[in-house]
């Protein structure tokens, strides 16, 4: 599959492939520390892929991950792999 998602932050992520493109926002979160937010997002992005969700569905569970990520102080402590099981 050739993809290209963009991530853009709190503007949230644009996508797009061959059969469809897109734009997911980002959630409305107080933010303390985005160290490990995209790999979060990477993470449960492929998380949702494996499980057989749609590429939207993905996205917005990484989107999710992402932002819950964000309201935590540190990399590694932050990463919810409960929420990725």
């Amino acid at each position: 599959m050739r993809l290209l998602i963009v991530t853009l932050g709190s503007k949230g992520s644009f996508y797009m492939n061959h059969e469809e493109s897109g734009w997911v926002p980002a959630l409305s979160v107080d933010t303390i520390d985005t160290t490990g937010a995209g790999d979060a997002f990477n993470g449960a992005l492929a998380v949702g892929l494996c499980r057989g969700d749609s590429l939207r569905s993905s996205i917005d569970f990484a989107t999710k991950v992402a932002a819950y990520v964000v309201t935590q102080m540190g990399a590694q402590p932050s990463i919810p792999d409960s929420l990725l099981k």
